[in-house]
């Protein structure tokens, strides 16, 4: 599991749109696509589902969220305190 990859879990866990998040991380669609597949595999669980063009979180999606978004936040958090010595 890398950084990118949760970061980009996170905004599309936000967004509930793929391209809308590649357009926000400045990424491609393909390349989001990718990371959260690969993200799903390394897992062994589905993290969305698809709802009419929309997209939203499976049960282990919601628990991983709830995980990771804390842990990002204080990484951010972190880094701008840092930035400010």
């Amino acid at each position: 599991m890398e950084l990118s990859q949760i970061r980009y879990f996170l905004d599309a866990a936000s967004t509930q749109h793929i391209t809308k998040s590649a357009e926000r991380l400045h990424i491609s669609q393909p390349a989001l696509t990718k990371s959260i597949r690969n993200l799903e595999e390394e897992l062994g669980v589905p993290l969305f589902t698809h709802k009419g063009r929309n997209i939203v979180l499976t049960y282990y999606g919601e628990y991983l969220r709830e995980k990771l978004a804390p842990i990002i936040d204080s990484l951010d958090s972190l880094s701008v305190e840092l930035a400010g010595m």
